[in-house]
């Protein structure tokens, strides 16, 4: 792999979806997808994002229909937001090593924080989905 070319081999097409879909959930805990957590996103997209897999602004328009008609009920209830987050980890983790485990939490930890302020329900709920992800904090 050249020094600068993207690393494309960590994630397949569907664990890069729950990663990005995870992302972007987490990031609506305040209610708004800030500037500054799509560019993280963004981001990591450039970075794992495979031709092959299907455009990503095509991609992009699915999830935020998918997450425009959960975000309003879902918000409005702690318990369902939860369930959500936890429902997406559990699909997501079967299919990621430790390595993997550890790049999407980052991303998450990246996007909840970009906009400089993590809250009190941001924190726990980024322990719900480490936990749920089986990690711990020490």
């Amino acid at each position: 792999m050249l020094e600068n070319e993207p690393n494309t081999e960590v994630f397949n097409e569907n664990s890069l979806k729950n990663a990005v879909y995870s992302a972007i959930l987490m990031s609506l805990i305040d209610g708004e997808l800030h500037e500054t957590e799509w560019k993280v996103i963004q981001s990591f997209v450039n970075e794992h994002w495979r031709e092959e897999y299907e455009d990503f602004k095509t991609y992009q328009g699915v999830v935020k229909k998918r997450i425009t008609r959960e975000v309003e009920t879902i918000l409005a209830d702690p318990e369902k937001l939860k369930h959500q987050i936890e429902a997406v980890v559990e699909e997501l983790t079967p299919e990621l090593t430790l390595p993997q485990k550890n790049i999407v939490l980052n991303l998450v930890g990246d996007v909840m924080v970009a906009d400089g302020i993590m809250t009190l329900e941001e924190s726990k709920l980024f322990t719900v989905f480490m936990e749920k992800m089986g990690l711990q904090i020490y």
